[in-house]
């Protein structure tokens, strides 16, 4: 008798051989939903249902799913060259290339299979031309799977200012370190420089924090990292893996006019194929091409697979012509805009965030500028909210503070179309919400 192959079935059968039926917790939808196919800015799930996605692959698929000019440059590549491992390809040359016109910092660029590849050997770089140990990161924000940086994401309130590793098996010989400080607080990272000279030797920040939803870092912060690193000898790293090439081709970096010495890129650049990217000064990354004494190892038998490389110069191809950053942020302020007239209409205790073509809610009121300020975010009425969206077949990521994302297939159709649910939801929501908070 065959295998039933419709949500329900399948999903009996993926708990059967993989770990709680998905790839990690962080995909759990609280539905039995398996999709089984992707155009635009949609998805279908087994039993023949659309859905309109938000969450876009983490935020990878900037074009839509399965954008034509990626597909097509993708299989030309595939049926002429595949995996070499061996000399230079054309294909890393022409990647990299583009890549060193668009991003400020990239005097040179490297190639891994993922952001968290790119950040690790980020710090490892750092590590390497410093001498030193002790690395700098922000509380809430997160830099990828390895033991370094794997901690004090969503933290809650009392593990804030306390080692909070995001699982079990975390080494503390390698997390002790790590040091947390505030996000968006240069006075607490001058002050820690100065208690420790000599002892830095990097420090790690997301220029906006998408990884606690979307908290903008004040142009002076930034700037005051650049001056600080600079006068102590410690390298200044940007993860752009979400921000680069989803807000502009350049990164944040370009948007903000700081120049980091290392940044990482990954996900929207090659519209959901494989790629880390590591990028920085040229005395620095050449580091990577050594043997011996002062080498970095960067190894990886899929680094720069052809497939990867030919999604991400098709994916920067598109967001290239002109027009298409303008209307993605046109789209976001429109969302954005609208959700703040339903707040407001209803007499919520919400309010927008987001930049660019990532947006969000948040269930409280009032400023915001580090991660601190979110523990005042009605977390049930958060998780409610996406839930309900969810059952309606919008895919929202169902955890509190979570950034959602908007694709050039998205369309202004389809947000209106949104937000008319969002207002329905949010309205059968009201009287469990938290009123003045």
């Amino acid at each position: 008798m065959p295998n039933k192959t419709d949500n329900a079935a399948l999903t009996a059968r993926a708990r059967a051989v993989m770990p709680g039926g998905l790839l990690s917790p962080s995909r759990q939808l609280a539905h039995p939903y398996v999709f089984v196919r992707a155009a635009g800015p949609y998805l279908y799930d087994a039993d023949g249902n659309e859905h309109v996605d938000y969450h876009c692959g983490f935020g990878a698929n900037m074009l839509g799913h399965c954008a034509a000019a990626v597909r097509d440059r993708v299989t030309a590549v595939s049926e002429r060259i595949d995996l070499i491992g061996a000399a230079a390809l054309d294909l890393e040359i022409e990647a990299a290339e583009t890549l060193v016109r668009l991003i400020p910092c990239a005097d040179r660029v490297a190639f891994c299979s993922s952001g968290s590849e790119a950040t690790y050997h980020a710090l490892r770089l750092a590590r390497a031309a410093t001498g030193r140990r002790t690395v700098i990161k922000f509380q809430g924000g997160y830099h990828g799977w390895h033991d370094y940086v794997a901690m004090n994401v969503q933290s809650p309130a009392d593990r804030i200012g306390r080692y909070d590793p995001v699982c079990d098996g975390i080494l503390l010989d390698a997390a002790r370190h790590t040091m947390v400080l505030p996000y968006n607080d240069a006075q607490a990272f001058e002050d820690y420089l100065t208690a420790h000279p000599g002892e830095v030797a990097a420090v790690i920040v997301e220029p906006i924090a998408h990884n606690m939803g979307s908290v903008i870092a004040h142009d002076a912060f930034l700037r005051d990292l650049r001056r600080l690193t600079a006068d102590h000898g410690t390298v200044l790293i940007f993860d752009e893996v979400i921000t680069g090439f989803r807000h502009a081709l350049g990164g944040y970096q370009s948007i903000a006019g700081v120049t980091p010495d290392l940044a990482t890129f990954g996900k929207a650049v090659a519209s959901g194929h494989p790629v880390g990217i590591l990028a920085g000064r040229a005395d620095l990354m050449e580091r990577l091409a050594r043997t011996g004494e002062g080498a970095v190892f960067m190894g990886g038998t899929f680094n720069g697979t052809p497939p990867s490389l030919a999604a991400l110069l098709a994916t920067i191809g598109e967001l290239e012509r002109p027009g298409t950053y303008e209307r993605l942020f046109a789209l976001g302020d429109r969302m954005r805009n609208g959700l703040s007239a339903i707040v407001e209409r209803l007499g919520i205790p919400a309010q927008p965030a987001g930049y660019g073509s990532v947006w969000l809610l948040y269930f409280f009121q009032g400023a915001f500028q580090r991660y601190e300020d979110l523990l005042r975010n009605d977390n049930a009425a958060d998780l409610a909210f996406r839930r309900r969206l969810v059952e309606q077949r919008f895919i929202f990521q169902p955890l509190p503070l979570k950034r959602l994302y908007l694709s050039t297939a998205h369309d202004e159709a389809l947000i209106d179309r949104t937000l008319d649910a969002i207002a329905e939801t949010l309205q059968a929501l009201h009287p469990a919400m938290r009123v003045g908070a």
